[in-house]
């Protein structure tokens, strides 16, 4: 590169041979790698809410769509622990990106906060779930009528 200032003239060069090329391709290569791993990462697409509050007895039925290449491993925890389908919960992962969790009747002892993980080669991705069940309020007055008697009776 030459530059003249209008008295001097200046004379530049770069030499992109041999160190400074095979730098400037690794970098190339790290941001490419870098490129496909954020493309092909496994992640959660979306249908799952943040918060959900449900009576008691009710089903409870979450789905959502999961990604990546290769297809995810996924994987769920209640309380931050490992959590499988029992007869209770069904937890199915269809096709490759379709996921779903199924409560047939939910009690109080389902509250608590779940977590869908998904997982492959390029990344892992977690998300999260909280579930509230309450016990209508009919419900709950009898039973708190209850505790007053039986306080009484003890006393």
């Amino acid at each position: 590169m030459e530059l003249f200032d209008g008295k001097t003239g200046h004379k530049k060069t770069v030499d992109l041979s041999g160190q400074a090329f095979d730098e400037a391709f690794a970098e190339f290569q790290r941001l490419k790698q870098a490129a496909i791993a954020e493309k092909n990462r496994a992640r959660v697409l979306g249908g799952l809410p943040d918060v959900v509050t449900i009576q008691e007895g009710k089903a409870l039925n979450l789905s959502c769509t999961v990604w990546g290449d290769p297809a995810p491993e996924v994987s769920w925890l209640k309380n931050e622990k490992s959590f499988v389908s029992d007869a209770n919960c069904i937890l199915k992962f269809e096709s490759g990106k379709n996921v779903s969790f199924t409560i047939s009747a939910v009690s109080t002892h389902d509250s608590g906060k779940y977590s869908i993980v998904v997982k492959n080669k390029y990344g892992t991705e977690t998300s999260d779930v909280t579930v509230s069940v309450y016990i209508p309020e009919e419900e709950r007055e009898p039973e708190q009528e209850k505790q007053k008697e039986d306080k009484k009776t003890k006393a």
